[in-house]
């Protein structure tokens, strides 16, 4: 119950900040009209009932990649300190710091969806459960690699540089927007060390009317778990910094 009342109080924080609320919209919706002006060219292939969901896709993992320079932003108000100082293990209190700005990911799919409507474009669901499950599976692919990501810049204090610079490739490489023919198996193989990649096809492919893949889900679940794991390596290397070395700077 700690724990939940932690991530509840992260969440209305952030709730609070019309920064992040903006932030979802403008992520979202911007994705979706670039693409809906490109479906009006007769030429273009752009035009697809997986626009709204490649907007979704990418809305959500800009709220996630703002963990990137999260934890640092708390070290300039002031409460970095306070989240390490705790009887808790680091990654308990860290973690709903990051994530927690996250959650608002979620709420992308929907926006998405309903702003293609509005655009006139169509809209793919497939089955609605298990367009729900590989969404929430799609989030926490992001998560965990956000939460990785921001633990490990914290120690930088140009992580805020980094957030900006991070969050395109990640997106290229998972395959939202596709995979070029030209690229090699082997990159395409390598890849897949980000939980994102096989949390794309499963979305898509659900969206489209495939069934649920349990190989995909295991996949999913599996590699997510690692780099959750790294990002407590890295939380106790952060914790061990700040209180025993004390070259974080958390002060």
């Amino acid at each position: 119950m700690n724990d939940v009342r932690m991530w509840w109080f992260h969440v209305n924080q952030f709730r609070r900040n019309s920064y992040f609320t903006q932030l979802l919209f403008t992520s979202t919706l911007s994705i979706l009209i670039v693409q809906a002006l490109a479906a009006r060219n007769p030429n273009s292939a752009a035009a697809s009932d997986l626009n709204w969901l490649r907007a979704g896709m990418l809305g959500a993992w800009t709220m996630c990649a703002v963990a990137v320079g999260l934890l640092n932003y708390q070290r300039h108000l002031g409460t970095l300190v306070h989240l390490v100082r705790t009887p808790y293990l680091a990654v308990r209190t860290l973690f709903p710091a990051v994530g927690a700005a996250s959650v608002f990911g979620l709420a992308a799919f929907p926006i998405a969806a309903l702003g293609s409507r509005a655009l006139g474009m169509p809209v793919a669901l497939g089955n609605i459960g298990s367009l729900l499950i590989a969404a929430l599976l799609f989030w926490l692919a992001c998560v965990s690699v956000s939460t990785a990501v921001g633990m490990f810049f914290v120690l930088s204090p140009d992580a805020f540089a980094y957030e900006s610079l991070i969050g395109v490739p990640i997106v290229l490489v998972s395959g939202v927007f596709g995979t070029a023919s030209w690229i090699p198996n082997s990159v395409i193989s390598i890849a897949r060390i980000l939980p994102t990649r096989a949390a794309v096809e499963l979305l898509t492919n659900v969206a489209t009317g495939g069934p649920l893949s349990i190989t995909t889900i295991i996949e999913v679940l599996l590699v997510s778990l690692l780099w959750l794991a790294l990002a407590t390596l890295i939380a106790n290397k952060v914790t061990k910094r700040a209180t025993v070395m004390g070259t974080l700077e958390v002060i």
